[in-house]
């Protein structure tokens, strides 16, 4: 068993020409003291690791892999960046994923420095180099090219960053990709600690000069503090390299700790414990927190913790000055910040495995777990260990063992996740975790997701010790899966909370250390689908709606305004009342899983009513009246004035209502009477054919000519017959017989605005 702890101390020089991972981790050497062996070995997280690219080996005479540039602008399936840790990376608008320099491979042979642009499209799996050099002047980790910084505030196409490693970064809302300081060169090829700030913009693939020095100075541009909690032009954090950030929910960068410039009377570097705000609208940097003054404890420069009471939030905590620290933002907009190399609350040095809160509102940090001590420097630890407990359960012991530079990330749960990182044994040799934890901030528990439990067999590579990742097929999920221990990767996240994984330092799939260059994607299988009780349609009544879940435990979030529903969205505890027209969009969470897809369901409930004639058919005398009923039913809250009219009417028949207008009101119906009145002449009048036969039989007879005087007379008499009979029949029964009735049908139109109904009636005029 190998025990013991380990301090971290900068050293102010590096020794040039080597790879050895203690120089490079966080451009550091580290002097160290010890080692532990935590337990039981426990099998990888499933079904979630899938190797998307790049090589699964380590080359083993340099210990990286050189990049294939391409030709630069042009994506290219064979196109990848070389080996590199401690890049900066952005998502842009468009959801590509951008990385920017790094402690790397060229093109060739190469190693240094790098100040290379990247552009990876997650739809094609495509890189495309856009900028930089592709090609490093020498071996040394401290090789670069210095920056070319134009005019400030200007885009230019000739503009670019020097060479770094470690710098912080952020993308903004409109999609432009930021950079501060970081360990590189500046424009004159002077390394050291930057304090500089970038915009990049992907459209025009310009970088513009924003803030910050050009050079670095003496060791580092020193921070200018201004007033605690207020913005201004002239303040600057000054010049930091391996700072956690944050981008907050309104937009705005937040920035903490990190190396700082070297310290004129120690000639040591500062592990900071400063808080920064930056407006990116503004433009202008606000000291939100931290010490400015330095602490030493024997004669090394520090900025211990104030741990406060764990679990209560203070205006006077604050964690201690640390580097390499990895932080995340919850769905309430609350940062959170672990581990790290730093200072505890005694001002003992080392690894750290403390979590904390930082709630924006109140400007207050809240230590929420792990321990606020380090060990003494003994041969007995390297750092507080792991309690993993039981793989897949959360409890209230768990906590990650002490490290620094892991892979951090949110899913849209809410959770937070964190994937290997490092620290350094007894004899100097890095040792990298893999291991995959989970922690939920409405519980303030870890979960062991994956990974490792125990530390990886100690051989003492200069490169340091690491578990070998299970690459499996290419593009392929497997069960069996994981990338490789490592630190210092280069992580992006998509819109749907998958996550990419690229480089940084660690082990390839036969074990060997060094600097991989393998392209990973992590996430957990949705959930279901929400399912509704009733579908999509327009309907004339309010809906009672009901959304289900199929997945175990399935929480599911719903917004009724047209946004994305999110953690923070109403939760779904019963049916919804839909009485007006409006969009539902959904999605389930639950443990295990990533959120489910959006699912919507759009409810037309136009604010309108119906018309209804009682009865529907009605007779009318010539010169009397008749009436009906007409019935307005308010549908989905309607409740405004309605008017009538009618059409269709024969001729001496008018229409009136009364009242003339109806209002609904509280959802009644509400009724007009429709009168009807027919004039003593309504009826259209009919010839009677009784009358007519005589004629017609007189019009034949003078048509044809007779030969026969008895013929003639003989029909004489027959027409003055008919004559007779016709003119007896068409007197009728008293001589009153009118003319027959009269059909037709009437439409009745009730109107409201821009809102019209009709119905139909068929009326008959006797």
């Amino acid at each position: 068993m190998r025990l013991g702890i380990v301090f971290s101390i900068r050293f102010k020089h590096h020794d040039s020409g080597l790879r050895n991972f203690s120089n490079i981790l966080i451009i550091t050497a580290v002097f160290c003291m010890g080692s532990s062996v935590f337990g039981p070995l426990a099998g990888a997280q499933t079904n979630e690791w899938t190797w998307m690219g790049g090589s699964s080996t380590i080359q083993q005479s340099t210990g990286d892999q050189p990049g294939v540039y391409g030709t630069q602008g042009v994506p290219a399936a064979g196109n990848i960046p070389g080996s590199r840790q401690n890049a900066a990376t952005w998502v842009d608008s468009h959801g590509n994923f951008w990385l920017f320099g790094g402690v790397g491979a060229d093109s060739a042979t190469g190693f240094g420095l790098l100040n290379d642009l990247w552009e990876f499209d997650p739809t094609t799996l495509k890189w495309a180099w856009q900028g930089g050099s592709n090609s490093v002047p020498g071996t040394c980790c401290k090789n670069g090219h210095p920056g070319v910084y134009g005019v400030l505030g200007t885009f230019a196409g000739a503009n670019i960053p020097g060479s770094r490693s470690s710098a912080a970064s952020w993308t903004d809302t409109a999609g432009n990709l930021w950079l501060y300081g970081g360990s590189g060169l500046d424009s004159a090829g002077s390394d050291g600690p930057l304090n500089d700030l970038w915009e990049f913009n992907p459209a025009t693939l310009q970088w513009a000069w924003m803030g910050g020095s050009n050079t670095v100075g003496s060791g580092g541009q020193p921070p200018v503090y201004g007033t605690l909690g207020t913005a201004a032009a002239g303040n600057n954090p000054g010049g930091l390299s391996s700072s956690t950030t944050w981008t907050d929910q309104n937009g705005n960068f937040w920035l903490f700790g990190g190396w700082t410039a070297i310290d004129p009377t120690t000639s040591y570097g500062v592990r900071s414990n400063d808080l920064w705000e930056f407006n990116p609208s503004l433009r202008e940097w606000a000291w939100m927190g931290g010490s400015t003054t330095i602490i030493c404890r024997n004669t090394l420069p520090c900025r211990p913790g104030v741990y406060g009471t764990l679990g209560v939030a203070s205006a006077g905590n604050i964690p201690g000055g640390r580097s390499g620290a990895t932080g995340w933002v919850d769905s309430a907009g609350h940062l959170w910040l672990f581990g790290g190399v730093g200072s505890d609350s005694v001002q003992q040095q080392g690894y750290l495995n403390d979590l904390w809160e930082y709630d924006i509102s109140s400007k207050q940090w809240m230590w929420m777990a792990g321990s606020s001590t380090e060990p003494p420097t003994t041969d007995t630890s390297p750092g507080q260990p792991g309690v993993y407990g039981t793989l897949g359960v959360a409890a209230a012991a768990n906590t990650p063992g002490a490290r620094a530079n892991a892979s951090t990330w949110s899913d849209g749960n809410g959770t937070l996740w964190m994937f290997g990182g490092s620290f350094c044994s007894a004899v100097c040799v890095p040792i990298f975790y893999n291991d995959l934890w989970a922690f939920s901030p409405t519980s303030l528990q870890w979960t062991w997701m994956g990974g490792n439990n125990t530390l990886p067999p100690f051989v003492q590579n200069l490169s340091g010790d690491g578990f070998a990742g299970v690459y499996g097929a290419l593009g392929m999920p497997a069960a069996a899966n994981i990338a490789g221990s490592r630190a210092n990767a280069s992580i992006w996240l998509q819109a749907d909370h998958t996550l990419w994984l690229f480089g940084g330092s660690g082990a390839d799939s036969t074990g060997a250390t060094g600097f991989p260059a393998d392209l990973w994607r992590w996430g957990l299988p949705p959930a279901a689908s929400p399912t509704f009780s009733v579908p999509s349609g327009t309907y004339t009544s309010a809906q009672s709606v009901t959304i289900s879940d199929s997945t175990p435990g399935a929480k599911i979030y719903f917004t009724t305004d047209g946004s994305t529903p999110t953690t923070n969205s109403t939760l779904f505890s019963g049916p919804i009342s839909v009485s007006v027209s409006e969009t539902i969009n959904s999605i389930a969470v639950a443990n295990g899983y990533s959120s489910s897809e959006m699912i919507s369901q759009v409810y037309n409930l136009p604010v309108t009513f119906s018309l209804a004639a009682t009865p529907a058919t009605l007779t009318v005398k010539a010169g009397g009246t008749g009436t009906l009923n007409l019935t307005v039913t308010p549908q989905n809250q309607f409740n405004s004035t309605v008017t009538f009219a009618c059409s269709g009417l024969p001729s001496g028949v008018t229409c009136g209502f009364s009242p003339s207008s109806v209002t609904p009101a509280g959802g009644n119906s509400a009724t007009t009477q429709l009168i009807l009145t027919a004039s003593a002449t309504a009826s259209v009048k009919r010839l009677n054919p009784g009358p007519l036969f005589p004629v017609l039989a007189l019009a034949s007879l003078i048509a044809f000519r007779v030969r026969r005087k008895s013929i003639l007379s003989f029909l004489l008499l027959l027409l003055l017959s008919f004559a007779f009979i016709s003119a007896c029949g068409s007197s009728g029964s008293g001589g009153n017989s009118g003319p027959p009735p009269v059909n037709a049908t009437i439409t009745v139109a009730a109107t409201s605005g821009s809102i019209q109904q009709t119905t139909t009636i068929g009326l008959t005029v006797n």
